[in-house]
């Protein structure tokens, strides 16, 4: 009875987990390309370190002082309300202001002040001295200067290479058909736009300059990219500004410029504020100046017509308590007065010209800070609009955004409005009370009474406006930015290189990650059996032999004399051979595979003069009938063999036994000639016949059958097999070919199936990848069974001789017996 237990293939390492044995026998089996790649991108990596340009860090910093309110207005309404108005004019809780650093910076970085920048410099325009290998980028250093007249609104990038010779500017493009000669100062034309090239007196370079002039709008987007604006802490007002730029004079130019562009914006906008308040409060001085002079002319009249030079003493104190209700009463009419124009003024969406913040009077910091900010936009909308149209997305941008604040305002200055008009409708009341007292005075004193009212009203609310004046125009005067600069631009030392060691470090990590994807590529694009692992995760069918590659192209490398690694090989596919048939009992074994050319003959022929080595006689049968090679490979002729065998009722098996020449103790059934019925042939009864007579002269009957992956033969076969070796060559076998095997054995089509793997290559982490197969079986050899060997490993001359002699020689004996 067979033994049926079949060794297994353990996988030793959990696929989950990384395996560290794959990982080093990969990296050493092709450390070629490792040591390639490293190289390539080694030397990638020096030269642009040695050739690339650093950035220089350049930064500077600046303040940003408190707006005070020093205005006229303020003191003055403080001086006529006697403090009693600064609670009704406290509406900095009715507005969000942010934090006035933080609008500084979103003007530092806005479109405009950069636009400036890049005009003022040229930056599109960029100078290089030329150099052997690499080009550097020039500010002021370069012997000419390039004026720049714009012909088209967009222009595209162009190069161009600059010689000067002679006194002569001599400009070349090859991308446009470009070569002019012109003197310096003369105008060159050229598609896009004219240039005008200015000597200057610097040190002419022999090697030519470049010269690169790209579109405005490209140079300010980059140079927005690459500014760094922001607050230096939450607590501060203080605003750092940096930039990384490879020429540190050019750099440190950028950022003054810069900054100078921004203060002198800050200056100008509150010029032009003070100028609108200013007119804004000349045309309120004029009204309430006709007003005045009117009413001191009707008071002289009624005081000549009445010959009233004085009052009594109660008219006195009757006027001059009602003077004080009067005097709050007049201060909430001046504010009413105010708000009512600003309100109408701001209900016109028509009217764009900026509010003067001080012409409330208010000593409240909020509502200045929101109109400074109404009057903001307005401006830059002033700006905007003489190079752009009302349609443009910005100019409506920026129409949504003041007809925003406009509304918010006069939310605002409404409910300001309702608390004032409250407090006028309680002071009235109290003065109601004064007028009815007051009746009792006769009626030329009342008159008189109503007449000094109504004077000292409009002369307060004039002088009020003429302090006011004084304050702006004094203010105008003495305008300061509220920034100012604290550290001016300063390049460090030496440039920065961290961004080039960093990409030389990702040069070096790619020189070691691209082997690894390339190789992990190539493997998950190999459709063959390329390691162990291919086969291992492929099917569950236990390997019982691997041989390796047969370097000398022979088809017997097992005899009594061979001591080669492949010969040890099928010595030890002998051994497990042991394991899984029964001793003493005649046992047939079917070789078969998935196509043509893996190698069934060549395994065939190793295995049975293995067996024979033991003393056992062995028979080959030729049953690839279709394409036979087995007897052709041993010099054995095929004209008579199974096929006559099984046609013919003349031929005897002994017609068709030979004798091969590499062994006594083997034999061969040739094919015989190719028949047209191969199936057919294999169907016949004297098939078993044929393997039952062989059974009582042959310790092993060897089967060399047609690939099962292509044709049904060995199926037919099988049923007579104890055991089947399904060979599978590294290389050349597809890994789809596995389901074949495992379908048949799934559905007992093939019972009994071990794997043999043929012509693996011996090179060190080849197939065997380093990790051995764990097999746990065999004879030793000095090097055990874990297949992970090379030349080196094995035992050779003397040695080997004396360690066969102890393990293999004494049970040759006893199956001789």
């Amino acid at each position: 009875m067979m033994n049926t237990q079949s060794p297994q293939i353990k996988n030793t390492g959990d696929t989950a987990n990384f395996d560290y044995k794959k990982f080093i026998s990969r990296v050493l089996t092709n450390w070629p390309l490792f040591v390639a790649c490293l190289v390539v991108f080694g030397i990638a990596a020096y030269l642009y370190k040695r050739y690339a340009t650093p950035n220089y860090k350049i930064q500077s910093m600046i303040i940003v002082e408190p707006d005070t309110k020093s205005g006229g207005g303020s003191s003055a309404m403080s001086s006529i309300g006697g403090g009693g108005l600064s609670a009704l004019t406290d509406v900095s809780s009715l507005f969000g202001i942010p934090n006035n650093a933080e609008n500084e910076v979103q003007i530092l970085q806005s479109r405009t002040v950069v636009e400036n920048v890049v005009k003022d410099l040229n930056l599109n325009i960029i100078i290089y001295r030329n150099g052997k290998i690499k080009n550097t980028e020039l500010f002021d250093e370069a012997p000419f200067d390039i004026q720049i007249t714009y012909k088209t609104d967009s222009i595209a990038k162009q190069k161009y290479d600059i010689r000067i010779e002679n006194n002569t500017v001599h400009i070349k493009s090859g991308k446009k058909k470009i070569d002019v000669k012109a003197a310096f100062g003369q105008k060159i034309s050229l598609p896009q736009y004219d240039l005008v090239f200015t000597k200057k007196d610097n040190p002419v370079e022999t090697l030519g300059y470049t010269v690169y002039i790209s579109s405005q709008e490209s140079t300010i987007e980059a140079l927005s990219k690459t500014l760094d604006i922001s607050l230096s802490s939450k607590t501060t007002t203080t605003i750092d500004l940096s930039l990384d730029y490879p020429n540190s004079k050019k750099g440190e130019a950028i950022l003054n410029t810069l900054m100078d562009i921004y203060l002198k914006a800050n200056k100008e906008n509150k010029v032009q504020i003070a100028d609108s308040t200013l007119a804004f409060i000349d045309g309120r001085l004029a009204m309430v100046g006709t007003q005045l002079s009117g009413i001191e002319k009707n008071f002289e009249n009624f005081r000549k017509q009445n010959k009233i030079a004085d009052v009594d003493e109660q008219s006195k104190a009757l006027i001059g308590a009602s003077s004080d209700f009067q005097k709050q009463l007049s201060t909430l009419d001046v504010q009413i007065s105010v708000i009512n124009d600003l309100k109408t003024f701001l209900e016109d969406p028509s009217n764009k010209k900026i509010i003067p913040a001080e012409a409330l009077g208010s000593d409240n910091q909020g509502f200045s800070d929101v109109v400074g900010k109404y009057n903001e936009l307005l401006l830059e909308r002033d700006r905007q609009s003489m190079a752009s149209t009302d349609k443009n997305p910005y100019i409506l941008s920026l129409d949504k955004q003041i007809g925003n604040f406009r509304i918010i305002i006069l939310k605002n200055i409404n409910s300001y409005l309702n608390a004032l008009q409250v407090s006028k409708a309680n002071l009235e009341k109290q003065n109601n009370n004064f007028n009815g007292k007051i009746e009792s005075v006769p009626s030329q004193a009342r008159v008189f009474l109503d007449y000094t009212r109504q004077q000292t009203v409009e002369q307060e609310l004039y002088v009020f406006l003429l302090q006011t004046r004084e304050e702006t125009a004094i203010s105008k005067t003495s305008t300061i930015s509220t920034a100012r600069i604290v550290d001016p631009a300063k390049s460090d030392y030496e440039p920065s290189k961290l961004k080039i060691n960093l990409i030389v470090v990702i040069f070096l990590v790619l020189g070691i990650l691209l082997p690894f994807a390339f190789l992990s590529l190539r493997e998950a694009l190999n459709v063959r059996i390329v390691s162990k692992m291919d086969v291992v995760n492929g099917t569950k069918i236990p390997i019982v032999g691997e041989i390796s590659h047969n370097s000398k192209n022979e088809n017997i490398v097992v005899n009594d004399k061979s001591r080669s690694i492949i010969s040890e090989q099928f010595r030890d596919l002998r051994t497990n051979l042991q394991f899984l048939l029964t001793p003493d009992h005649p046992q047939v074994i079917l070789i078969s595979s998935s196509m043509s050319g893996e190698g069934k003959s060549f395994v065939s022929l190793n295995i049975g003069s293995a067996l024979s080595l033991s003393g056992k006689k062995v028979v080959f049968i030729e049953l690839d009938l279709r394409k036979p090679k087995l007897a052709g490979n041993v010099g054995v002729t095929k004209e008579v063999g199974f096929t006559n065998y099984v046609v013919s009722k003349h031929v005897e098996l002994v017609d068709i036994i030979r004798v091969t020449e590499f062994s006594e103790n083997c034999f061969i059934i040739p094919s015989g000639p190719i028949p047209p019925n191969p199936s057919e042939l294999l169907l016949s009864d004297k098939l078993a016949h044929l393997i039952e007579d062989l059974k009582h002269q042959f310790d092993y009957i060897i089967i060399d059958s047609p690939p099962i992956g292509l044709v049904s033969d060995a199926l037919l076969i099988e049923k007579y097999a104890d055991i089947t070796l399904y060979i599978i060559r590294q290389k050349y076998t597809y890994k789809s070919q596995i389901d074949i095997v495992n379908e048949l054995t799934a559905s007992n089509k093939l019972r009994k199936a071990y794997l043999v793997i043929n012509d693996i290559e011996s090179k060190k982490g080849g197939y065997y990848s380093g990790y051995g197969y764990g097999l746990g079986y065999g004879y030793g050899y000095g090097y055990g069974y874990g297949y992970g060997y090379n030349s080196a490993d094995v035992a050779y001359g003397e040695e080997a001789d004396k360690q066969k002699q102890e393990k293999w020689l004494p049970r040759l004996l006893k199956n001789k017996k």
